[in-house]
């Protein structure tokens, strides 16, 4: 016989398993709990969380079709279907790091692994409820945005020396306002001062907040080193050491920070948004490329699933292609572009999706080009409807791209003026800016498309023409730097070229660089053959 007191809160089960389901219900009706909801599917748990209010949520990541656990504790979260003192606990039998860091992002109040004992759970729960009715006043002021009252119930909470379990939180919910009120100067003594009391994670962080919002950058370097050596803000100080390295234009840098961070938590989608507009900058086709890919496979059945996504990763797949020597690579490459395409096409071909007809067209152009037919990849572009407004940033910059590819130079130069000036007047995202402002330069430098300028060289070069050629091969180089097969051009033409193409010091830094890719890459036969003969002759004059 139950004997446990009736509850009265609401709590909804998200689970795609029967048994389990039966499981958690079990153990919350021997609990007392009697207004429970099951949903065995993710948009039912969207439809109830839109039309009532919980008190808990206990959510199963592992559903076996449609949205997972973490995309459905996302997207009620994203979109605010539930209210601040809706406790969420998530349970999954997956405890990949990856999947573990990426939800603990999303701060449940509880993550739970699967199997687990009843016993567990009721602690679990009876502890997030309890906390939940403790601070209802602070959580009701939060989500009417009424940043003075949730002050005055904080503090009153605080005033209460019964209450001290909850000073922690209390005092991090205290700074989260004070940051949202945008008094810097009040929140960085407040963060001093939990400080000087105790080593918070959540008050350094906050305090790095206040440094960037007072342009103090130095002390936020400073709080940020720190912030790495601990597990629970290494992410948070990734991401704002990835911001500052941009401002202060060390693109490398922070890259190399978006990498960690999106290797610790894949599924954040701005996080490696961020990642391919950096990997661009850096002409990382690489890393690009993955960072688009991952984001098809994360947003697959999300709320971001969108068919952008599947054109970024064909235009990814394009780029990569192109910077590559490996034939077999860059098949697998188009073939991934035309798979993109027709996910598109597949999914998305329908009245209400007509813009994305030219960006399709333009990169079907694209494929063409990369497979060297280049005539027809100008006629087809030649043959596109004027672009009469700009309706996205992307697919106008990528025509502007296949334009440029195809020797259509003065075409391509004006829309890459219409989409800087469409940017400026938008305000566009700084990252994009600059990855638009560095396209714009290089194509108007190069007055062939990426594949033909090292050709172009080459000949360039067997004709004498060393300063052309040097040039010509630096330019290849810049915009495609671990291309193995142009470094190898570029560090023959330096080495082998009878009179000084450039000041010594920068030789000897692009002999370096050249010579540290060759190295780490699989030449062909024949590029291996020419880069030893060409290093014991240089060794021998130099022995």
């Amino acid at each position: 016989m139950n004997t446990a007191p009736r509850r009265d809160e609401r709590i909804l089960v998200i689970d795609d398993q029967s048994l389990a389901q039966g499981f958690l219900r079990f153990a919350l009706e021997q609990l007392g709990y009697q207004n429970i909801f099951l949903a065995e599917r993710a948009n039912v748990a969207l439809n109830l969380c839109r039309d009532n209010q919980f008190d808990l949520i206990i959510c199963a990541h592992n559903q076996q079709q449609g949205k997972d656990g973490f995309q459905l504790y996302e997207e009620i979260k994203a979109k605010g279907l539930q209210q601040l003192s809706c406790a969420i606990i998530f349970i999954s039998a997956e405890t990949d790091p990856s999947l573990v860091h990426s939800v603990i992002e999303l701060q449940p109040d509880e993550f739970l692994a699967k199997p687990f004992v009843i016993k567990d759970l009721q602690l679990r729960i009876e502890r997030v409820l309890r906390r939940k009715q403790q601070l209802r006043e602070v959580y009701q002021a939060l989500d009417a945005k009424d940043d003075q009252k949730a002050l005055a119930a904080i503090d009153q909470q605080l005033a209460d020396a019964q209450q001290h379990k909850l000073f922690p939180l209390l005092l991090r919910l205290k700074g989260d306002v004070l940051l949202s009120q945008g008094d810097y100067r009040t929140a960085e003594k407040f963060f001093s001062a939990m400080l000087n009391i105790q080593p918070f994670s959540w008050a350094r962080m906050g305090l790095v907040r206040c440094h960037l919002a007072q342009g103090k950058e130095r002390q936020a370097f400073n709080e940020l080193e720190a912030l790495l050596e601990r597990s629970e803000s290494r992410l948070f100080a990734l991401d704002l050491l990835a911001e500052l390295e941009f401002k202060q234009q060390h693109f490398q840098q922070a890259q190399q920070h978006l990498l960690q961070a999106a290797e610790l938590a894949p599924r954040n989608m701005f996080r490696q948004q961020k990642l391919l507009q950096l990997s661009r900058i850096n002409h990382d086709y690489e890393n690009q490329y993955r960072a688009a890919r991952d984001m098809v496979k994360y947003a697959r059945y999300s709320m971001y699933e969108q068919p952008d996504l599947y054109l970024t990763l064909a235009r990814a797949s394009i780029d990569y292609a192109l910077s590559v020597d490996d034939e077999e690579q860059s098949s697998r490459l188009n073939r991934q572009a035309t798979v993109s395409l027709s996910t598109v096409q597949r999914q998305y071909s329908n009245g209400s999706h007509g813009a994305l007809e030219s960006q399709q067209q333009v990169l079907q152009a694209r494929l063409l080009y990369l497979q060297d037919h280049k005539d027809k990849a100008q006629a087809m572009l030649s043959a596109l409807e004027p672009l009469h407004k700009i309706e996205s940033v992307e697919g106008a910059l990528d025509r502007a791209k296949a334009l440029h590819e195809v020797g259509l130079s003065q075409a391509s130069a004006e829309l890459f003026s219409r989409v800087s000036q469409h940017c400026q007047q938008q305000l566009a995202d700084p990252l994009f800016t600059a990855y638009l402002q560095q396209e714009q330069q290089e194509r108007l430098a190069m007055r062939l498309g990426p594949r033909e300028l090292n050709n172009n060289a080459v000949t360039l070069y067997k004709h004498g023409n060393w300063q052309e050629a040097f040039d010509a091969f630096k330019l290849a180089y810049q915009v495609m730097p671990k291309n193995a097969g142009i470094a190898l051009n570029l560090w023959q033409t330096l080495l082998t070229s009878p009179r000084p193409l450039c000041a010594p010091s920068s030789k000897q830094q692009l002999l370096e660089q050249c010579q540290q890719l060759i190295e780490a890459s699989n030449l062909k036969p024949e590029q291996l053959q020419r880069y030893q003969q060409l290093k014991q002759k240089h060794l021998n004059q130099h022995a």
